[in-house]
């Protein structure tokens, strides 16, 4: 799908690291690699903003750069809120267009990325949100280049971005599995592969890869959606192999249901409650808690968001190529 160069608001105030050396090596490392024609950018900081690298105001990730796609909402928004708290400037990469072919239900908007954006800025942390596909690597390397080029550096990247699908095996057209697999699975390959661009001559960064509890059984209702977190997990495993020498950490958070408009919405509901008059996440969280380990049968985006926080931090200096499992205990019952 491709992006428009549209410039929808002005740029980021500058406010990058003060050591040139570094600037210098993150600038010759992006040479050439971003695309003519960039991603549109839906504003950058206002100038009241502050940056959390301020005198004062240390905070863990202080200093800090994250890139989350599919940050306009659910547990990229949540995300990017967490990173925004502990100090990180921000960039949100969405395709903010509701109907994108082949998807089954509305995906984000030009307004929920505008929204998400000033919810970060909120916060004091500086923020561009940037409207691109992940299916396109070259929106991918514009918009991780303007992260350097506005902030200084890319520390973290948040994969995120994916769609779902629900329906029997033998229900899905070639375009349905064509287009989940584009964005879950080669999405996170191009997101990896952009990033790695910047943070291998840094020497430096984390990626975080949202798999799914999915990702770790089997599930009639979801065989193409678990099929694709059963890959991210693969491929997370394998660039924590390739990057690890370069002190880039590769980590996957598997969270269970999240209500979030992903499984929120009218189609997916439907088809996980087929014999419901109006089928509703309420009612279908309710039904779920009985067989709980926790009597808790859903999570809200900041619980994912907090174990993102967790494998970007200090306390994971030393981790990679792991799976968290956030999954109110439903995986308790399968295999280690």
């Amino acid at each position: 799908m491709t992006n428009s160069n549209q410039n929808l608001a002005s740029t980021a105030q500058d406010g990058g690291p003060e050591n040139p050396d570094r600037r210098s090596l993150l600038a010759a490392a992006a040479v050439g690699a971003a695309a003519a024609a960039g991603p549109a950018v839906l504003g950058a900081t206002s100038a009241s903003a502050q940056s959390s690298d301020s005198a004062g105001d240390r905070r863990e990730l202080s200093g800090k750069v994250a890139f989350i796609t599919g940050g306009a909402r659910g547990i990229g928004l949540a995300s990017a809120e967490e990173l925004a708290k502990a100090g990180a400037d921000i960039v949100l990469f969405d395709i903010a267009t509701p109907n994108v072919p082949h998807v089954q239900y509305p995906l984000s908007s030009e307004a929920d990325l505008q929204s998400a954006k000033t919810s970060v800025e909120a916060l004091g942390a500086r923020c561009l949100g940037i409207k691109g596909d992940v299916r396109d690597r070259a929106a991918l390397d514009s918009a991780m280049q303007q992260a350097v080029d506005n902030f200084g550096s890319l520390d973290i990247v948040v994969v995120n971005a994916g769609v779902s699908q629900a329906g029997a095996i033998r229900d899905f057209s070639a375009d349905e599995v064509s287009t989940v697999y584009e964005i879950n699975v080669a999405g996170a390959i191009k997101t990896t592969q952009a990033a790695a661009r910047i943070m291998v001559p840094q020497n430096s960064g984390r990626m975080i890869f949202i798999s799914s509890a999915l990702g770790r059984m089997g599930n009639e209702l979801f065989p193409v959606y678990a099929s694709t977190k059963w890959a991210m997990i693969g491929f997370a495993k394998s660039a924590a192999v390739t990057y690890g020498k370069s002190n880039i950490l590769c980590n996957v958070v598997a969270p269970g249901l999240v209500d979030t408009p992903l499984a929120n919405n009218s189609v997916i509901l439907g088809k996980m409650m087929p014999d419901a008059a109006n089928p509703s996440f309420d009612a279908m969280v309710e039904g779920a808690v009985a067989g709980s380990t926790l009597n808790v049968a859903h999570l809200e985006p900041i619980d994912v968001a907090k174990a993102v926080l967790f494998f970007a931090g200090d306390s994971t200096s030393k981790v990679a190529g792991e799976v968290f499992d956030v999954s109110y205990g439903s995986l308790s019952r399968t295999i280690a």
